[in-house]
């Protein structure tokens, strides 16, 4: 799966100027929103905050992997967020979140989906992948995590 080409550098935010997840998930779907494939960023915008009042994507480890499917993407999008002091995000092990890579997905192919949300969860639950990201010193290193 190669995710690497559906998280562009543009699409990082090395840092986070939220401080909570409300806060947070706004930051990170207003600049998903500029990607050519999200055509309704708004809509993106209702469908992750509705997702996260019904379960916290909050994973554990220190990473939230918030998603959604819509009509609206015309093709798969991912971008990433580190969060250097933490969010209260609600996680399933209690911790505060410091990486949030969001999905935005057409809704019409869910076996690509499914494997970009594995492929994803592959890479975010090794350490060294989750240290590596927080050490980037640039979008394009962060970018090069998901590469190897």
């Amino acid at each position: 799966m190669d995710i690497h080409g559906m998280l562009r550098p543009e699409r990082v935010i090395m840092n986070l100027k939220a401080t909570s997840k409300r806060e947070a998930l706004v930051e990170i779907v207003e600049d998903l929103g500029k990607a050519s494939g999200v055509t309704d960023v708004e809509a993106l915008k209702k469908a992750i905050l509705d997702r996260e009042e019904i379960m916290s994507t909050g994973v554990g480890l220190t990473i939230a992997v918030p998603h959604a499917k819509l009509a609206s993407v015309k093709s798969f999008t991912l971008g990433l967020a580190r969060s250097q002091r933490g969010i209260d995000y609600d996680s399933l092990d209690g911790q505060p979140v410091r990486i949030i890579v969001t999905i935005a997905a057409p809704d019409n192919d869910q076996n690509t989906y499914l494997r970009v949300l594995a492929a994803v969860m592959h890479v975010l639950r090794m350490e060294e992948k989750r240290k590596a990201i927080l050490d980037a010193a640039t979008p394009q290193d962060v970018v090069a995590v998901f590469k190897d």
